[in-house]
């Protein structure tokens, strides 16, 4: 970042190039250039103004080719550590990419081969010129007639942008014609000539240094008064602060230098035969006034007063001031200090201490406003007066008048370039920002634009931001170009804020097109695609087909493809149907095609399960492809939401997704979550039979309890060998392995039992297995009558042999009691198979000690009890 310093760059450590072109093949001649360029090495070499020696002050005049000069900037910035300067005088031109050149002797638009393009000038003096921490530009050089037909309109504004040099300062004359850039009869070309002006001979009550913006504003006037094209100014880091010479002014001249002349001011002047009143008392002048009056003269009365405001000494005008509050005479007063306010900058200021010293600080308030509506030249100077003299509250007061006295003159441009020429910089930049809320958005955007022509875009883009709904209606082009400025200058926010602007007011077909190309034109992406965005949301369908033709028609076919996309994912199905449908009719398949799987991916999820219920079988298996790859988050709401809406589509959906997960993947838990048990079910399935150990276990462990429990269920159905690697990886040691397991193997539903025992029992482990989920659904806690529910439900599913499985853990170590309880339980169930499988129980376990009848009958299974040996024990006795 260029720093100010407060004292001129070391003439041995810096350099100038200073090249000139006064004599073209086939362009108009410069004579004046020949001047420009040996005053302005005497000026840069002369000791006084900064001394730069002989050697580091290049003079080129009508160099023989481009190498000539670019070998001598390259040096130049090899060279240069504390500040480089480059000076052009010639004709520009334009190639027809806009790029400009300065054109050499040879050269015109026909042999742009033959001039310097700027670019290469640019390049050497940021790229090569690292070292240096001040850089100068300044181009004397304007469009010739032909350059002038390459499309840019002859713009002022477009040398200066086409020129600018980041972290530098740049001033170019812009100037159009040969009458405008050497006028006839004078020594130097018009913009060098008021350079040359303000470094020879200085500027009086100016900075001891010459700062490059004070030099700009002083040029600016002067160009101005003469109807010459004013010159433009850019900078960057505080590229504006940079000084290169002493103010001569100063430090003597070398010839007696005047100050510049003021016209004659026109006061109202004392009536003849009345001019002694211009002596007399304040009182005794008055009475004159009134006797006057009486007669009925008041014309001549007025004229009196007029007279002595405008002439009297500031503490008489003063005392008249008080004497006509005294009396009441209001309007003489605000008449009096009118015609005060028009002297003088000095003797106003005079008159307001005067006033404020005799207590009359309201009647010195009215004088600073009467002064702030006078002419704007004045009413700077008494700002800087107002200013120099710490009279902050005054010179408000005298700023807020000028303003409002410019906004109805239409003069505010005038009255900002003279505060700017009479110091007031920063009293500039507070005027400027209470501009936004007094004046109408027009005059707001209208002193925007002469504040960026003179290089103060900061200032200029905070009124453009503050303006941004007017600024909008500007074209296209102007606003794109207006916008990339703000944002190269770091005023991102603003510079969005007027694209949104113009964004929202882009309706139809057409304007989108419009805009959006000026913002690709200058390299800003954002706000283009924002364009496409906004007409994709308003847009109706045939509009967006009518776009899409237009952006291919210009090979964008890209833009077209994305601002299709956004039109799809904002819109209902039925309507991305339709285009989808409007596109293939239109012979782009392809178009269509990419879009509905860009729709499918991106989509909010309500919006894909419509689409796919509207879909072709082909479109819908796109559709279903695409969506099963998107977030996790989204295919487990897809699949809650096709399962609701659509279970055939779901079935198909939830095939796509089992191919697309693996056991290993972290998404499936998700997903589970928005499946219904029979998708779940075939998921499970699928990935048990695809799965290895590892990623089963990964995924048992990620899973929900029932899921989890759920998956090793399959897991043992599918074979005792996909079980023993998942159960070889449940952990380290065997006992942990088998408790893990056997975790996840109990607490299942009986209508996995049968399942889960046979699937175990050939396993090495399977027994104990077994055995424990037995003793679990056995747990008399549990209650007979569940116990029994469940048997019977395993002989009724035909899984007789489980269910005596089940059945013997029931009965086993039980007491008769229990047993009777059980049976009774077992009745009420009403499976005789059952019941005879308890008998048959009862006879194999108490059949070696001889009680089984009698446990039969205990328990309430008499009809399963052997008559005859109770007879036979009836008969021993």
């Amino acid at each position: 970042m260029t720093v100010y310093r407060p004292q001129l760059p070391d003439p041995r450590k810096s350099r100038a190039v200073l090249v000139g072109v006064s004599e073209y093949t086939t362009l108009e001649g410069l004579p004046g250039v020949e001047n420009n360029i040996a005053t302005l090495h005497e000026a840069m070499t002369d000791p006084e103004l900064w001394g730069l020696p002989a050697e580091h002050c290049v003079a080129l005049l009508n160099p023989a080719s481009p190498d000539e000069v670019l070998d001598a900037v390259h040096q130049a910035a090899s060279e240069a550590t504390d500040a480089l300067l480059f000076y052009y005088a010639g004709h520009g031109l334009l190639d027809n990419r806009f790029e400009l050149y300065l054109a050499l002797p040879g050269a015109d638009n026909d042999r742009l081969y033959r001039a310097v393009r700027y670019d290469d000038i640019r390049r050497e003096v940021v790229g090569t010129a690292l070292s240096c921490y001040g850089k100068v530009v300044l181009l004397d050089c304007c469009y010739s007639g032909r350059a002038l037909q390459g499309g840019m309109g002859g713009s002022v504004d477009d040398l200066a942008d086409q020129a600018r040099v980041d972290g530098t300062y740049l001033m170019t004359a812009t100037a159009e014609t040969r009458k405008a850039l050497a006028p006839p009869g004078e020594r130097y070309t018009a913009f060098t000539g008021a350079l040359v002006d303000k470094l020879t001979r200085g500027l009086p009550d100016g900075p001891a240094l010459l700062d490059m913006e004070t030099l700009f504003h002083h040029m600016k006037a002067d160009l101005q008064a003469r109807h010459f094209p004013v010159p433009q100014q850019r900078s960057r880091n505080d590229g504006r602060a940079i000084a290169l010479v002493r103010n001569r002014w100063g430090i003597g001249q070398r010839a007696p230098v005047e100050r510049p002349r003021v016209e004659q001011r026109v006061l109202p002047q004392m009536p003849k035969g009345f001019e002694a009143s211009l002596r007399h008392r304040p009182v005794d002048m008055y009475a004159v006034v009134q006797e006057l009056r009486a007669r009925r003269q008041d014309e001549l009365a007025q004229q009196i007063l007029a007279a002595c405001a405008a002439t009297r000494p500031d503490q008489e005008v003063a005392a008249i001031v008080g004497l006509l509050r005294r009396s009441g005479a209001t309007t003489d007063v605000v008449n009096v200090l009118a015609t005060a306010g028009r002297r003088e900058p000095d003797d106003v200021l005079r008159i307001v201490n005067a006033l404020h010293d005799t207590d009359l600080p309201s009647e010195a308030s009215l004088l600073i406003r009467a002064a702030g509506h006078g002419a704007v030249g004045d009413a700077a100077a008494l700002a800087h007066l107002l200013q120099e003299h710490g009279r902050g509250g005054d010179l408000v007061e005298l700023l807020d008048a000028a303003l409002d006295s410019a906004q109805a003159s239409s003069s505010l441009i005038d009255l900002v370039n003279a505060l700017w020429v009479a110091g007031l910089r920063d009293e500039v930049d507070s005027l400027i920002e209470r501009t936004v809320t007094k004046l109408p958005a027009s005059a707001v955007l209208a002193l925007a634009d002469e504040l960026r022509s003179v290089g103060r875009e900061e200032t200029a883009f905070g009124l453009y931001a503050a303006s941004a709904d007017t600024v909008a209606s500007r074209p296209p082009e102007v606003v794109a170009q207006l916008c990339h400025a703000m944002i190269e200058a770091g005023r991102t926010a603003d510079g969005d804020r007027l694209a949104q602007a113009v964004i929202d007011r882009t309706t139809a077909s057409r304007e989108v097109l419009e805009v959006a190309l000026a913002f690709w034109s200058v390299g800003q992406e954002g706000p283009a695609e924002r364009v496409l965005t906004r007409a994709a949301e308003v847009l109706s369908n045939a509009d967006v087909i009518t776009l899409v033709a237009e952006l291919r028609a210009r090979e964008l076919d890209d833009a077209a493809h994305r601002f299709c996309l956004r039109g799809m994912v904002s819109r209902s199905a039925r309507s991305i149907q339709e285009i989808i449908a409007a596109l293939r009719d239109e012979g782009w398949p392809v178009l269509a095609k990419e879009l509905l799987e860009g729709t499918a991916a991106q989509a909010p999820p309500g919006t894909v399960v419509d689409l796919l219920r509207l879909c072709s079988v082909g479109d819908r298996q796109r559709v279903l492809r695409v969506s099963s790859e998107r977030e996790q988050h989204d295919v487990a709401q897809l699949m809650k939401m096709l399962a609701a809406a659509h279970p055939a589509i779901a079935r198909e959906f939830a095939d796509r997704v089992m191919t697309k997960f693996t056991t290993g993947n972290e998404m499936v838990p998700v997903i589970f979550r928005g499946l219904d048990a029979q998708a779940k079910e075939q998921m499970l399935a699928s990935i048990v039979e695809t799965g290895d150990g590892p990623g089963l276990v990964t995924l048992l462990n990620g899973l929900s309890a029932a899921d989890a429990k759920h998956l090793m269920f399959l897991t043992v159905r599918s074979g005792p060998v996909k079980f023993l690697s998942v159960e070889c990886e449940m952990a380290e040691s065997p006992s942990r392995s088998r408790e893990l397991t056997l975790r996840l193997l109990s607490g299942q539903p009986v209508t996995r039992l049968a399942a889960l025992i046979k699937g175990l029992l050939p396993t090495s482990n399977g027994k104990y297995y077994v055995d424990a989920l037995l003793t679990e659904v056995a747990e008399p806690g549990r209650g007979f009558p569940a116990i029994a529910q469940e048997v019977t439900f395993l002989f009724d599913e035909e899984e007789e042999m489980v269910g005596r499985l089940l059945l013997h853990k029931a009965l086993a170590g039980r007491s008769a009691n229990d047993l009777a309880s059980f049976v009774h339980a077992l009745r009420i169930e009403g499976r005789p198979v059952v019941l005879a499988a308890v008998a048959a129980w009862v006879k194999e376990t108490y059949d070696r000690v001889g009680a089984t009848d009698g446990i039969l009958r205990q328990i309430g299974l008499a009809e399963y009890a052997s008559r005859r040996s109770l007879f036979g024990k009836r008969g021993r006795d």
